[in-house]
């Protein structure tokens, strides 16, 4: 007679096998519904795709360290893989500093990336200063191991050693910058009055967002046509190459006298040149070879103030190109002031001269005007680029051989030999090239200047019969 167990045992026993083998299915389930995307493959094929091959710096001034740069990392498989490190080259020693995910480096280890997915690695360079004059090359790798293979992305600046000014530098008598090392200014730099500061030819000006030179005394700049002196932003990357108001600018201050900037350029500035008179206290500035563009607001502004622009050229400002208010004496010889403002909506003209300063329904300063303008173009995209304030017995304004963007002045100025809204035929002026085209009306009709015998790219000027403009045509 054959053993068996109890029905009551039997079915204990079977309900417990029922129960295990629910758990074991459910085990298998769980195992099998874990993400593709998040299981780890070993495969020595499973590599990375890198953004860039090359994270490239422009000029980075020593010791001030670069903006950050940022490198996007893809895994374009469907399993995760895990990253054993990214590491910059020469780890410590390295110029260039990096942040994987938040965590810094130079060296970060084990980081696991999801199918699909991708990762951000920021990088940053800070150059340690050394001898040279010129902007040279620095260079290293950041490495990516994953799996047995290593990929890699170059790391490339410009270094550039640089002084610097802050703390609202004051400059010493006589002072003289040379183009041995970029200038760059954090706050402000400033010209005591009975003093100068020269600036020599090939020299580059860097300021700071709200920084600027004040000119209580004197500023020579020195700069020559194929080593002009640049007055810019900081920034350097494409973006910001053209982008206005990222410095203040250069201010001349009651009592400055004789400043000359030949052969500058001064560009993305809030206001290039800024004059502030003060009662009998008048600044005076020559600008000879000048390209003033890209301000935020006003080209030249000034507040009673004596300017005298040469073979120069303003154009791309939001407000106005050229303004005197409360007086002062402006002459414009041989020079283009052409406001197209490309970065703006502009409503008003480019060219306003007027007796009374106000502010804030404040009388400011009052004065006389006097204006000049001789063989120049004053042009512009609005329909009305020029405005005269009611002038009293002593203000005078004088526009000959010149080429005017005028409804309100067209009887006016029709006469000695000025062309009222005429196009004088720019090469390409939404690019700012105002040269001159061939058939130009512009073109032999100006009158000759004494002492100024080239346009403002050092061309011979007519010795007869002139272009208007900055620029003589090019045959």
């Amino acid at each position: 007679m054959t053993d068996r167990l109890p029905l009551p045992v039997l079915y204990q026993v079977r309900t417990w096998l029922q129960g295990l083998a629910m758990v074991a299915l459910v085990v298998v389930s769980i195992a099998s519904c874990t993400p593709r995307e998040e299981e780890i493959t070993p495969s020595a094929s499973a590599l990375l795709r890198l953004e860039a091959d090359t994270v490239l710096f422009d000029t980075v001034f020593t010791q001030a360290g670069s903006v950050t740069k940022r490198l996007k990392v893809y895994n374009p498989n469907k399993n995760a893989v895990r990253i054993s490190e990214i590491k910059v080259g020469g780890l410590q020693g390295s110029p260039f500093q990096v942040v994987v995910n938040g965590v810094p480096g130079p060296q970060v280890q084990n980081i696991e990336l999801r199918g699909k997915d991708s990762l951000l690695v920021l990088v940053k360079a800070t150059i340690n200063p050394n001898a040279q004059e010129q902007p040279f090359l620095v260079q290293d790798s950041l490495l990516f191991l994953t799996n047995g293979n290593q990929q890699k992305v170059k790391l490339v600046a410009y270094g550039q050693n640089a002084a610097y000014y802050q703390g609202h530098y004051l400059t010493s008598p006589a002072e003289v910058w040379t183009a041995a090392k970029a200038h760059v200014i954090y706050d402000s730099v400033t010209v005591p009055a009975g003093q100068t500061l020269t600036i020599q030819k090939g020299s580059q000006v860097h300021l700071y967002r709200n920084a600027k030179i004040r000119v209580l005394g004197t500023l020579k700049v020195e700069g020559e046509h194929e080593k002009r002196v640049v007055f810019q932003q900081v920034r350097k990357e494409e973006q910001y190459r053209n982008a206005p108001g990222q410095w203040q600018g250069l201010e001349f201050l009651p009592g400055s006298q004789n400043s000359e900037l030949r052969y500058v350029e001064v560009k993305n500035a809030v206001t290039g040149l800024y004059l502030k008179a003060t009662g009998n206290q008048v600044p005076q500035v020559t600008l000879r070879h000048a390209f003033l563009k890209n301000m935020l607001q006003t080209g030249v502004l000034s507040h009673g103030g004596n300017v005298r622009l040469e073979n120069s050229v303003i154009t791309n400002c939001g407000e106005y190109a050229l303004a005197g208010l409360g007086g002062g004496r402006y002459e414009v010889v041989f020079s283009t002031l052409a406001n197209y403002a490309n970065e703006f909506i502009r409503l008003g003209p480019s060219f306003l001269f007027q007796e009374r300063l106000e502010a804030g329904g404040r009388l400011v300063r009052e004065g006389r005007y006097a204006v000049l303008v001789q063989n120049s173009i004053l042009w512009g995209r609005q329909a009305e680029e020029l405005k005269f304030s009611d002038m009293t017995g002593s203000s005078s304004r004088s526009i000959q051989h010149s080429f005017l963007k005028t409804q309100a002045y067209q009887r006016e100025f029709d006469k000695n030999g000025n062309k009222i809204n005429v196009d004088p035929l720019f090469r390409d002026a939404p690019k700012f090239d105002f040269q001159l085209i061939k058939l130009s009306p512009a073109n032999a009709a100006g009158a000759p200047v004494s002492g100024i015998t080239v346009d403002y790219e050092n061309k011979p000027r007519d010795a007869q019969k002139p272009d208007a403009g900055a620029f003589e045509v090019e045959y």
